[in-house]
């Protein structure tokens, strides 16, 4: 049915026998093996793609290429929800992705985004303001070392990438990575390009010990390009901020050098829910 040259299982959460015809399929979960795939055992997609018009959701575990020859092959007009979760990550050329994404309504309702990092993950999801369940979640395996996280979430979420304009909040939080080993000095570059991303964002929460990271890395716009990254913010949130005064000097100057463009930006403390301590 698909020419992808690698064995699959699929996994069909259904309240039907697997039998049903794909066009009912709604919604399945694609897992590769865990080798990457031989460049030369890729064939070009077929001229006619499957359209599966009832599958709403999709869930892929492996590598990027498998990815990519799958939805090469498919299409999913009524989709709303995707989990993917890429493996040993390298160059990500992901074009059908990023075309999916691009026009899949649901995604275009989604106001607010988060980032989570790991030891050995980074993690991006979209979410609706009505729903604490992802609509959309984008996960990366860092299994050669750690510190390479958002390198990694920056290549996949490349410019051709297009967030909606209704996606406001942008909420970058960690799971207790207080060594600053896991936030490498080369890691900005990345870092800035995908906050370039967020061209709509208003309200920027900072939780937990990447804010002190992200906060170096603002810092090092203040003077050159304040105004380019993040030109909609307004507010920031800060975990564990008692007072402006007692903010890293390092987010001052990137608030006053907005002060001075005639973009200001306002500082808050964050407070953890229970859930997220």
């Amino acid at each position: 049915m698909f020419s992808i040259p690698v064995p699959i299982t699929f996994r069909l959460r259904l309240g039907s026998p697997s039998c049903r015809p794909w066009t009912d399929l709604n919604p399945f979960a694609l897992d590769t093996h865990t080798h990457p795939p031989d460049p030369e055992s890729r064939r070009p997609p077929p001229h006619t793609r499957l359209v599966l018009p009832a599958l709403t959701e999709l869930g892929f575990e492996g590598f990027h290429d498998y990815l990519e020859d799958l939805l090469a092959q498919i299409e999913v007009p009524l989709l709303k929800k995707l989990f993917i979760t890429f493996f040993k990550p390298r160059n990500f050329v992901v074009p059908q992705l990023h075309q999916l994404i691009n026009h899949t309504e649901s995604f275009k309702a989604c106001d607010r985004a988060t980032v989570i990092i790991s030891f050995r993950t980074i993690e991006f999801a979209m979410l609706k303001e009505t729903n604490e369940s992802p609509e959309l979640s984008l996960q990366i395996v860092c299994s050669e070392s750690p510190g390479h996280q958002f390198s990694s979430l920056a290549q996949l979420c490349s410019p051709s990438l297009l967030l909606p304009s209704t996606l406001v909040q942008l909420h970058i939080r960690d799971i207790d990575l207080s060594d600053p080993r896991y936030y490498r000095n080369g890691e900005a570059t990345q870092c800035l390009e995908f906050l370039n991303l967020f061209i709509a964002v208003k309200d920027l929460c900072l939780i937990k010990h990447v804010g002190r990271h992200i906060c170096q890395v603002l810092e090092e716009l203040a003077e050159e390009r304040g105004t380019e990254v993040l030109p909609a913010l307004q507010n920031i949130f800060l975990h564990r901020l008692r007072s402006l005064e007692s903010a890293p000097k390092f987010i001052k100057r990137f608030i006053a050098a907005r002060q001075l463009s005639g973009q200001p930006v306002a500082v808050y403390p964050w407070r953890l829910a229970s859930a997220e301590l």
